[in-house]
């Protein structure tokens, strides 16, 4: 299924104009977590070298494909804030995590710039997965404001420099990409493997008669 996309994403590459394939590859690459997060931006950086557009051009493309992605991961913002509303009220009662103690944590995040530095830092990294980012920001609540400003940014570093592979044709050393998609793969298994893991935690501090103390505590001192 997956490799279907790609192929049409590849084919659609060359049968559109581009401003068109990176907004609509953009939202689609960000929205089905499994393709390449690299195949979008240096698919048009290759196509913008070939037909000779410029960096001007690049940097423009670049925007339109950030706003994209944007798009995407506000989508999975909503979906996690969403998700929170919905299952925490009926199974936060098995690990000790309520409603309030999740939006108490959440108001730690208060938009300061130390925050859309910490996101935008985050987004920027080209191996850091994109989607589990996007719902914890959800699940928290994280100021939206802060969400929207440090993901254009941080998608916009990430992306030109996928772009500028495939500009400058870098794209084109297998092994490179490769590479990129592995670290990107493992960094998903290790988020989902830790996630688990607190759950599992928790659940077992329930048990022990101390249900997510450590969130109480730093609801209640502002530190865990």
């Amino acid at each position: 299924m997956f490799e279907s996309v790609i192929l049409w994403l590849e084919q659609t590459a060359q049968s559109v104009p581009l401003p068109i394939f990176v907004m609509v590859g953009g939202i689609v690459e960000e929205i089905i977590a499994p393709i390449p997060s690299p195949l979008v931006s240096t698919l048009a950086g290759s196509i913008t070298a070939a037909q000779q557009l410029g960096i001007p051009y690049l940097l423009w493309i670049c925007a339109l494909a950030t706003f994209a992605k944007a798009i995407g991961a506000w989508l999975f913002y909503v979906l996690g804030d969403k998700l929170e509303d919905v299952a925490v009220p009926r199974l936060g009662k098995f690990i000790g995590v309520t409603h309030e103690d999740l939006e108490h944590f959440g108001e730690h995040f208060k938009g300061t710039w130390r925050d859309e530095i910490l996101l935008l830092v985050l987004r920027s990294i080209p191996v850091m997965p994109s989607t589990p980012i996007s719902l914890l920001c959800g699940i928290l609540k994280i100021n939206l404001r802060t969400f929207v400003v440090a993901t254009y940014v941080g998608f916009y570093i990430r992306n030109l420099t996928f772009m500028l592979l495939g500009y400058t044709g870098l794209a084109a050393m297998e092994s490179l990409m490769e590479g990129i998609n592995t670290a990107e793969t493992v960094l998903k298994i290790l988020i989902v493997l830790g996630g688990v893991c607190i759950i599992g935690w928790l659940y077992w501090k329930r048990r022990t008669g101390h249900p997510a103390r450590w969130l109480k505590s730093w609801n209640s001192e502002g530190k865990p």
